[in-house]
């Protein structure tokens, strides 16, 4: 009986070799010849790019792996390449490449991408990396606002459960004290048995923080209606003024 340990490094051996697909190795020759001529502006990594892109790959097969050993470059270079060009496929225009792969690279993941290169092809590394940082900034900006906006609206829900504690638990209180107040003087006298002395001055210091409470809100709610009624007449008294600019214009 064959031994299977024996049948599984056959099978290891035979997935180390590399592919017979004949895209393959015209991949690899047109790879090679892109390496060794790549330009200036590396643009030659764009095509690597498309050709990592094409080959075609099966699961758990490391084509990829293999392709960039062929070529004597690290996979995740190639899987870099790769991940430019598929930022970009579809997006530019037919025919040579003018815009430097490094400013391709730099504008791989803004969303105006293809506005941005249509309108200036040659744009600079430099340029690229600018435009990127701006929306990069924006972008925060609109996470911070939305962050922001909600950090408010948390914080209102917060008080209004806070206020709305207060005034259950006065009116629990209030409702507790009115039918303890409507008991006769028999009854009333009871307490005394079970009330300390000095818990009554808690009592009326708890009743005094809340009309405390009452009554700075009473202040807060006027002082809110002064400056609404103050913006009020100071936005009619710039309406009247704008009014009467105009009036006299048109008589002159």
């Amino acid at each position: 009986m064959r031994d299977p340990r024996r049948k599984q490094v056959a099978a290891n051996a035979a997935n180390t070799s590399a592919p017979t697909d004949s895209f393959f190795d015209e991949a690899v020759r047109e790879g090679k010849e892109i390496l060794a001529q790549m330009d200036e502006a590396e643009r030659g990594q764009f095509r690597l790019g498309a050709l990592a892109h094409q080959v075609k790959t099966r699961y758990n097969d490391r084509t990829l792996a293999k392709f960039a050993a062929k070529l004597d470059i690290a996979k995740c270079t190639l899987e870099r390449y790769r991940t430019v060009y598929r930022a970009w496929e579809g997006k530019l225009a037919p025919g040579p490449i003018s815009t430097s792969y490094a400013a391709l690279r730099e504008l791989a993941t803004h969303p105006d991408r293809e506005k941005i290169i249509r309108e200036n092809p040659n744009i600079t590394k430099r340029e690229a990396h600018e435009r990127m940082r701006k929306h990069e900034g924006a972008e925060e900006e609109r996470t911070d606002g939305a962050k922001t906006a909600k950090e408010a609206d948390d914080w209102l829900k917060h008080n209004k459960r806070w206020f709305g504690s207060i005034v259950a638990s006065a009116q629990n209180i209030s409702f507790t004290a009115e039918i303890a107040l409507k008991c006769g003087p028999e009854k009333q006298r009871e307490w005394l048995k079970a009330i300390e002395p000095n818990l009554v001055e808690h009592l009326r210091e708890g009743a005094a923080r809340l009309v405390e409470l009452a009554n700075l809100l009473d202040h807060l709610f006027e002082e809110a209606e002064e400056e609404h009624r103050a913006k009020t007449e100071k936005a009619s008294g710039r309406k009247s003024r704008a009014g009467a600019q105009e009036t006299g214009q048109a008589t002159a």
